[in-house]
């Protein structure tokens, strides 16, 4: 079975649905259902409709949807959804990247890094683009004002991320691209941290956490 899902809240009045219609008709797609789920990203995935969509839909069945954003609302939980989807042996469609998401049994490691790639650099770009539009909003200076340090290391923020990464056995080099730095800064900060896929003390994570948001 064939399904399109688009998330469609208040914040984001037309998320996608044209693009969407566009696909299906231009490769005449029979559609199943067609899911506009007026809840936000930033509602936890579990309590959203993709949730029950993807738990009732059966193996080598396809959701389509156009772009990361529709599913989640950052690339940690993006991996999420897509554990999910590769538990239920699903597909998932990305019109926008012209990507598509299979079991990782089916899928390589270069059509993976593709994809999360796009995905990353997707998510950046609208985090940018919200951020300056708050300040800009609330009348304050964009940039960062002169003289001022980061109170944290670069990867910080990128912390949880890379543990999946790792989890999933992705190469360091691949890592690096996926977070946007060197290979060397990724390695340095490994070695600094001490950070594995299975190791992390929970007290320094929530500092972390913490120091971030």
């Amino acid at each position: 079975m064939i399904y399109a899902y688009i998330s469609e809240d208040e914040d984001n009045p037309s998320h996608g649905k044209m693009y969407v219609d566009n696909h299906i008709e231009k490769n005449a797609i029979k559609l199943d259902s067609f899911t506009i789920d007026p809840q936000s990203n930033k509602i936890s995935w579990e309590k959203r409709d993709i949730f029950s969509l993807i738990q009732n839909a059966k193996k080598d069945d396809i959701i389509i949807t156009y772009e990361a954003s529709n599913l989640a609302r950052s690339t940690l939980q993006l991996l999420e959804i897509l554990e999910a989807v590769a538990k239920g042996g699903l597909q998932v469609h990305f019109i926008k990247y012209n990507e598509t998401f299979v079991p990782e049994t089916a899928m390589d490691t270069k059509s993976f890094l593709r994809l999360m790639q796009c995905v990353e650099e997707d998510f950046l770009s609208k985090r940018t683009v919200d951020a300056l539009a708050r300040r800009r909003a609330a009348g304050l200076p964009l940039g960062r004002p002169k003289g001022r340090k980061n109170k944290c290391r670069k990867l910080d923020k990128h912390r949880t991320e890379i543990k999946k990464y790792l989890a999933l056995n992705i190469s360091k080099a691949s890592i690096a691209k996926l977070v946007g730095c060197h290979a060397q800064t990724l390695y340095n900060y490994l070695e600094d941290t001490n950070l594995t896929a299975e190791n992390e003390p929970e007290e320094e994570s929530q500092k972390l956490e913490q120091a971030t948001n």
